[in-house]
């Protein structure tokens, strides 16, 4: 295969809503090229980017897949990207090393979240979009009003540059504002250009005059031409189009029928003859600085995704940020600073694979049998400090544990679900203590699905979800005092210890008790969150200084198992103010004895209260759910703090407890057919409502005896 200079190589990411037609879309950019000589159907499980086995079970793309074409002597990389929010990951990665983001919109639905995740995280990037709006041969096709969703939603920097001349059934050709001509389309794609009809002539002037304004406003010397001359020569034109879809200021809208290939040709002419090459664009470093995309600069490369195959073993995937990249070259891991040898080089269509000797910066192409490399790792020169920019993933939504099948299986389950993390780092897994319980946290109901299909088919293991539990906590509201003394006798030594306690709630440098005499403070920040506060009231040596470190010690394991839940205990203050101890029997694990019990007793009466953890939850639901949302957040014990408009959308702010949380990912899905989306983050803890802290002390009860 041809190897391709930087200019003349294009990145694109095709992204979108679930249904918006991307894979379709992908195998008319590739027919229409060449590449292949006939187009797959969704339905039929034939498609070059969906070949992965699930995915045409399913019908759905659930990996990014990347592809290529060679057209007018421009290799043109393109990746297709799921559409639905559990895999964002899929999306975010393919979007990061691409230099094009074109994003679907369904001419037959408003606005749909993943369009708008797209465009939200291409402007993060400062990525040059493009808009296309397909299906409109669909039955309920409406150019103006998705036109008009998308400036009320998204942008106003997008602006037409082709509408259809008809739409539904008989849609077949576009007027284009560029090039001021009619485009006809025939069954295989090929354009036919001719004037515009004069009843055509009024819409597309306005169009026109829309564009020419904001190539006007992209900086001061175009405005002043503009000024000075009312209109722009083709050069000037050209200049400034490119320049204001460089800086994302045009965001330019296409019209599209992948099914009849309608407005594929010149689209793929448009991102030839307009779109930026690797070379004009910067490529971002993680320190924020920026290098340029040369092929004579030292070679380095960026691993943006990796996918591990049964038969094949790990495909690793990258994109060439600088110089030449040829077989057997020897790298190192920035950071690290371990040794990678690159073998085989592919570039890929689908599962199709075609070795080649070398590949040059800003082409994207695949390895196999890297040994320590992962997701977001940049390779580079021995000797060079080089670190491009990582992958940002969102926050997990949907958090569950995972037990196996078959006892005895725990540890295959986890390092399987590690090996998955590493090709998959939205998937994340925490062996957790405090819970007793593998916990695997993702992004929704399908994300979750998509695990289990893996660890079995993947990984032979087969595994279950059960509810995680919540993380709660303990504290008190009150001061209580107690004691304990721990005598045991039974035969030569004997235990002895007696420890007098005081406890209340813990707050920031609060004054001296009026009745004791502090001798010492600690304050101890506790991994959990909180503050335990230790003061030494002892006086007059009835308990000897080398015993109160015992004392805390068994304060502290007692705080790790609250007396409520078993949960952990925080922000507490203990005062130790008396006691007794015994020349011969006293020791250290006396007093450890005897302040858990002291401290036990001390907590009980204290008004002990159980804490939940509460997350902000940010909701995006089309207004036509909004009053759902509304009513059923109370049931969840949501609290709703405020909401916004935004187009054809409501943003919705809530507190919302984990217990509640937990669930709400399928719940939002159901109830807005996955057309709304949700993120959260950790807020605080806050008390429990008394009748969920009774339910849950029940609960503890019933366990505790059944363990018993």
């Amino acid at each position: 295969m041809k190897v391709y200079e930087p200019s003349k190589i294009r990145n694109v990411a095709i992204t979108g809503h679930a249904g918006s037609g991307k894979t379709s879309f992908v195998e008319a950019m590739l027919f229409k090229a060449g590449a292949i000589s006939r187009k797959g159907a969704v339905e039929d499980g034939n498609t070059v980017s969906d070949h992965i086995e699930i995915e045409q079970e399913r019908h759905s793309s659930i990996y990014s897949a990347i592809t290529y074409a060679e057209y007018n002597d421009t290799k043109i990389n393109i990746i297709d990207t799921p559409g639905y929010d559990d895999y964002i990951g899929e999306m975010l990665a393919p979007v990061h090393v691409s230099d094009i983001c074109i994003t679907l919109f369904n001419a037959q639905n408003k606005v749909e979240v993943g369009a708008e995740l797209a465009y939200t995280y291409s402007g993060k990037m400062n990525k040059p979009a493009i808009f296309v709006i397909n299906k409109l041969d669909g039955d309920q096709a409406n150019f103006n009003q998705i036109v008009e969703d998308i400036h009320a939603s998204l942008t106003n920097s997008a602006k037409v540059v082709q509408f259809p001349v008809k739409q539904g059934n008989g849609f077949n050709a576009v007027v284009d504002i560029i090039q001021m001509k009619k485009y006809d389309f025939d069954a295989n794609g090929n354009a036919t250009s001719s004037d515009i009809p004069a009843d055509l002539k009024t819409q597309a002037d306005k169009y026109r005059s829309e564009l020419v304004e904001s190539i006007a406003e992209t900086d001061e010397e175009m405005m002043q031409k503009y000024f000075d001359a009312g209109e722009f020569t083709d050069d000037e034109l050209l200049s400034g189009f490119k320049q204001g879809v460089n800086a994302r200021s045009i965001i330019p809208i296409f019209c599209a029928s992948s099914k009849n290939n309608v407005g594929i040709s010149t689209l793929l002419d448009f991102i030839i003859g307009y779109m930026p090459a690797p070379c004009d664009l910067p490529v971002m470093l993680e320190n924020g600085e920026t290098i340029a995309c040369d092929v004579k600069k030292g070679i380095s490369m960026f691993i943006y995704k990796i996918y591990s195959d049964k038969k094949l073993g790990d495909m690793t995937y990258f994109r060439v940020q600088t110089g030449k990249l040829a077989q057997s070259m020897d790298l190192v891991i920035e950071g690290s600073g371990k040794p990678e040898r690159i073998g085989q080089l592919f570039v890929t269509n689908g599962k199709n694979r075609v070795e080649v000797s070398e590949l040059l910066a800003g082409d994207i192409g695949a390895t196999v049998k890297l040994k320590t490399s992962e997701i977001n790792n940049t390779l580079h020169e021995k000797n060079a400090t080089t670190e491009y920019k990582r992958i940002m993933y969102p926050n997990s939504k949907v958090r569950l544990a995972i037990v196996p099948k078959t006892k005895g299986e725990e540890e295959k389950v986890g390092t399987a679900l590690h090996a998955m993390h590493n090709t998959d780092p939205t998937v994340v897994i925490e062996h957790s203590q405090e819970l007793r319980q593998t916990i695997v946290y993702c992004q929704g109901e399908l994300h979750s699905g998509i695990i289990k299909y893996r660890l079995l088919n993947r990984f032979g293991v087969e595994a279950e979800y059960i509810d995680a539990r919540v993380p709660y906590r303990e504290t008190i509201q009150k001061m209580a005092n107690s004691s304990y003394r721990h005598k045991k006798q039974s035969g030569g030594a004997g235990q002895f210890a007696e420890v007098h306690m005081r406890i209340e709630p813990y707050t920031e440098n609060a004054p001296n008790p009026g009745d004791l005499t502090v001798r010492g403070r600690d304050l101890i920040p506790l991994d959990w969150g909180g503050h335990l506060e230790y003061v030494n009231c002892i006086v007059g040596g009835v308990i000897d200084a080398r015993f109160m470190p015992a004392i805390l010690k068994g304060i502290m394991e007692k705080m790790q198992v609250g007396p409520l839940t078993g949960s952990y205990v925080r922000d507490v203050r203990v005062y130790v103010y008396d006691g007794k101890m015994h020349p011969v029997d006293s020791n250290e694990n006396a007093f450890k004895i005897a302040g858990t019990m002291a401290f036990k007793d001390c907590f009980t009466q204290a008004a002990p209260k159980i804490l939940e953890p509460i997350y902000a939850v940010y909701i995006k639901v089309p207004s036509d759910f909004i009053g759902d949302i509304m009513s059923d957040l109370p049931s969840r014990r949501g609290v709703i703090l405020g909401s916004d408009s935004e187009g054809s959308y409501q943003r919705v702010k809530a507190r919302m407890p984990l217990a509640e949380l937990d669930k709400y990912s399928t719940a939002l899905r159901s109830m807005t057919q996955a057309r709304a989306t949700f993120s959260s983050e950790f807020l605080e803890y806050a008390s429990v409502p008394p009748n969920v802290q009774a339910e849950l002390i029940d609960a503890y009860k019933k366990i505790s005896a059944e363990e018993e």
